[in-house]
């Protein structure tokens, strides 16, 4: 057999086992733009506080302690107000136009630009969704998610699609469970049981029914042993070129993962991002069934006069996209076995950098390799005019120490959530003080009648330990700023 066959064979079992529906793509593509959107409006509320000089992290910190000299930021070149709404317009706009399906190609790799350049202004509000958004992008900017649903009136393709960024897309998604499976070695997660438990103990990110659920503890075990089965093993139905049957059941039990997290604990737009991610997975049966009993899709042409040349085996092998995407493919998935304790390689200096430059990072940790058991919450003491201490938080004339009731309606957004637990940790005090000058400067320019001359900011700790119980709560000060350090 010649080597021209053999290769020409193996192409063809490729685009039988990993083809992707131009449907379903176009639906994630949708998804994908009204995440974005979403996203903004969240981030738009605390724009000041987060990517400004006179928020919670001035460019010059982020610079002194955060920068990697391989990163860009367009959110970085300019720490004012006006230069963050500007870009966060422009934002809106090529995620919109993403939206209804315009040159999605470019506009997919401008929103992959903005959202890079927004994520690296601020690292402390990133959780694991944001990295999977991200890649997610990057992959659809060399997928064809724009030829159906869109404003295009021809497409060159079928609804049957295939080609290398086909591979990366499902290796993403395979990835962000089967490694969080991985990682997860601890005796909570493989042997006790009991990492659901210690999950819904921790106060600020449990959710009223996760409040009811967590009543019962042996319920709470054989749930922690389905979420680890179902992160190790439903991926494998994604990536194995297994019947698109079988790999529907797949998704479908990843996707009623994220639901179950939704209505347990508290993760803003994570669940939301996993699910749309695995649209592109849904089969062409599917799709065909969706549209003939909800959707009216408007005609589209499908331009067949490109036959396929003749060296096209050569050109799909040796392609610049296609050798790049293969290395970005071999790059990720060294980076993740990388993770794992296990493995015995690392990737070199050199790679890493390339990676940087795109963003390439990813740790699906999720709860890994055990539950953090640290909780808590804040109270913000503030000093008014007349010496007497007030809660600025809650804006009350008293302080209070006591637990509120729940800790996870503190937070005014998941990216705030996030913010507090990374503010807590000690390789980050040098941040705590720009955080406490901010609500000191806004509570006195929103109550002129009202001002404080200093504020202290305490952290509540509560350790969770078995069979419902605490260690005593520790009372710590993580950091104190008076008037006279505000310039």
């Amino acid at each position: 057999m010649n080597l021209k066959k053999v290769i020409n064979n193996l192409i063809q079992f490729l685009k039988n086992s990993y083809s992707l529906d131009l449907r379903a793509l176009a639906f994630m593509r949708i998804g994908v733009a009204l995440i974005i959107l979403i996203d903004l409006i969240i981030r738009s509320l605390s724009i000041k506080a987060f990517f400004t000089d006179e928020g919670i992290l001035p460019l010059s910190i982020l610079k002194l302690y955060n920068w990697n000299e391989m990163y860009f930021s367009f959110h970085a070149l300019n720490g004012e107000l006006w230069w963050q709404i500007i870009l966060f317009i422009l934002n809106a706009v090529c995620a919109f136009v993403l939206l209804i399906g315009y040159r999605t190609r470019v506009f997919t790799f401008i929103c992959w630009v903005f959202l890079v350049s927004l994520q690296n202004r601020n690292p402390f509000i990133l959780q694991g969704g944001d990295d999977l958004l991200r890649l997610a992008l990057l992959w659809g900017t060399f997928l064809p998610w724009g030829e159906r649903y869109s404003i295009k009136k021809e497409s060159r393709y079928s609804n049957k699609y295939f080609s290398i960024a086909n591979i990366g897309y499902m290796l993403l998604v395979f990835s962000v469970y089967f490694f969080s499976a991985l990682l997860k070695t601890s005796p909570e997660w493989r042997t006790e049981g009991t990492a659901l438990y210690y999950a819904l103990s921790l106060d600020q990110i449990r959710l009223p029914f996760g409040t009811f659920l967590y009543q019962f503890p042996n319920l709470l075990k054989v749930l922690t042993l389905i979420v680890y089965y179902i992160e190790l093993i439903a991926p494998l139905l994604f990536l194995l070129p297994f019947p698109k049957n079988i790999r529907f059941f797949g998704v479908i039990c990843i996707a009623l993962l994220h639901l179950g997290i939704s209505i347990n604990i508290y993760v803003g737009l994570f669940f939301i991002i996993g699910l749309v991610t695995l649209i592109g997975l849904l089969p062409d049966s599917l799709m065909d069934w969706l549209e003939l009993k909800f959707i009216k899709p408007r005609a589209i042409k499908i331009n067949e006069a490109h036959p396929q040349k003749p060296n096209f085996i050569f050109e799909f092998i040796f392609s610049l996209k296609t050798i790049f995407l293969s290395f970005v493919i071999f790059y990720c998935l060294m980076l993740n076995l990388g993770a794992l304790k296990s493995f015995p390689y690392n990737l070199n200096i050199s790679l890493i950098k390339f990676g940087n430059m795109f963003r390439l990072e990813q740790n699906w940790g999720m709860f890994s390799p055990y539950i953090l058991k640290d909780d808590g919450y804040y109270v913000f003491s503030g000093l008014d005019k007349n010496n007497s201490k007030i809660d600025i938080k809650h804006n009350l004339n008293t302080v209070s120490f006591a637990k509120p009731f729940p800790v996870v309606a503190e937070f005014e957004s998941d990216r705030w959530r996030k913010y507090s637990e990374n503010y807590v940790f000690n390789n980050n005090n040098y941040m705590r003080p720009y955080y406490c000058k901010y609500l000191l400067k806004k509570w006195n320019t929103e109550n002129p009648t009202n001002q404080i001359s200093e504020l202290t900011i305490y952290f509540m700790k509560e350790i969770s330990l078995p069979d419902y119980k605490t260690k005593p709560i520790e009372k710590n000060v993580v950091c104190n700023c008076n008037i006279t350090e505000i310039k």
